[in-house]
């Protein structure tokens, strides 16, 4: 039985190409750079995808609230559309379907949201709902950041999830991931991105991978509630803050 478990283990190993080889290497060895390898830029220690992300927002920052807004807005049409009139086209579409078809409170809460962007944008109503400290926080300090984080991590995650790299690490770190933290070795290169990275961004990591069946909902609530909260960027933020660098 060894022996032939042996050769089935040798044939499997020739069945990878040369070029099976470098399609797994350099998507990985790119999204290793763009999300896990610190850079050190004028504000401080980031990484690639969070630096590219500023830029975005620093010359596109103006118009992102009104674009968030116009998004919010044909979400809820869409799904209002989805929910009552129910065209073919969104129900066959797997994505359009999980997309628009929601439950009445998600449904609420996406017609709330925008009721109150809008009324911040044109500055509409009581004034507790645009202020600075409230609306007027997330529509123009917050979500231009999350948009373009999200943007670019959308774009660019394929590169750690969907070329082997997880399951690389997952397969050499099962033997720490699990007895020290109680997570898949998988987790491992998630945890690294979020904790030296981007908390965002491990966040999104993390959301994707729950997402498809790879973590529990104990697993994923301890990456996001720890590694993502606890990044070495927003240490850094907090030290700052509070002049004990």
């Amino acid at each position: 039985m060894n022996g032939i478990s042996l050769t089935n283990e040798k044939v499997e190993a020739k069945a990878f190409t040369s070029s099976d080889i470098w399609k797994f290497l350099i998507p990985s060895m790119i999204g290793i750079l763009l999300f896990i390898v610190p850079i050190t830029t004028e504000e401080g220690i980031t990484i690639p995808v969070a630096y590219l992300a500023g830029q975005i927002n620093v010359y596109l920052g103006e118009v992102i609230p009104a674009m968030t807004v116009m998004i919010m807005a044909l979400s809820v049409i869409g799904s209002l559309i989805a929910i009552t009139i129910k065209p073919a086209f969104i129900t066959k579409s797997r994505y359009l379907s999980t997309l628009l078809i929601i439950s009445p409170f998600w449904l609420v809460a996406r017609v709330l949201g925008t009721v109150f962007a809008v009324m911040t944008i044109y500055q509409l109503g009581p004034g507790m709902v645009f202020s600075e400290n409230t609306g007027g926080l997330l529509i123009y300090d917050l979500i231009p950041i999350l948009f373009s984080t999200f943007l670019l991590a959308g774009l660019l995650l394929p590169l750690l999830l969907n070329f082997g790299l997880l399951e690389f690490f997952g397969a050499l770190l099962l033997k720490v991931m699990r007895p020290v933290f109680t997570l898949p070795g998988r987790s491992s290169l998630d945890c690294l991105a979020s904790w030296v990275g981007d908390g965002t961004i491990g966040v999104l990591l993390t959301t994707k991978q729950y997402e498809e069946g790879y973590y529990t909902k104990r697993e994923a609530a301890v990456i996001a509630t720890t590694f993502s909260v606890v990044s070495i960027t927003f240490t850094i933020v907090v030290i700052s803050y509070l002049n004990l660098e």
